[in-house]
């Protein structure tokens, strides 16, 4: 696999949490997909379902959602992002209901692709940050 065509992937995944786009979210991720999250802030997710649920999840806590690549680069099939998620805080999100604020929240982003798919992923979001912005710290 090459660079460019890890790259290209992360970037469709981007793409499609953005576009809300739940059928390419499957096409894009291979059946037993894992998610690390290193921070500790939401559980471990394994296959479509779980990725899907996870979204949905922080969808309906900002039903605008929408993430930024700030930076990117990559070696073969592994591909290092530094994220920005940003949405209006509607619903429920750690406990807290929905403030009407905007959120961000900075993350650091490994993930590994195989066969054109993402395979693996472990992220590193800036919980803390995000926790002051919810007044939870």
């Amino acid at each position: 696999m090459s660079t460019e065509q890890s790259l290209a992937a992360i970037r469709g995944i981007i793409y499609a949490v953005n576009a809300q786009d739940f059928v390419a979210l499957r096409n894009a991720a291979l059946p037993d997909f894992k998610r690390h999250d290193l921070a500790g802030a939401l559980s471990e997710v394994t296959g479509f379902t779980g990725v899907a649920d996870l979204i949905q999840l922080l969808l309906r806590a900002m039903p605008d959602m929408h993430i930024d690549i700030k930076q990117i680069f990559a070696t073969d099939d592994r591909v290092a992002a530094h994220i920005a998620a940003a949405g209006t805080h509607q619903g429920e999100l750690f406990g807290v209901p929905g403030t009407g604020r905007r959120l961000e929240v900075n993350g650091v982003n490994l993930y590994r692709v195989a066969d054109g798919k993402l395979a693996e992923t472990w992220q590193l979001l800036d919980v803390w940050g995000l926790m002051r912005q919810l007044g939870k710290v």
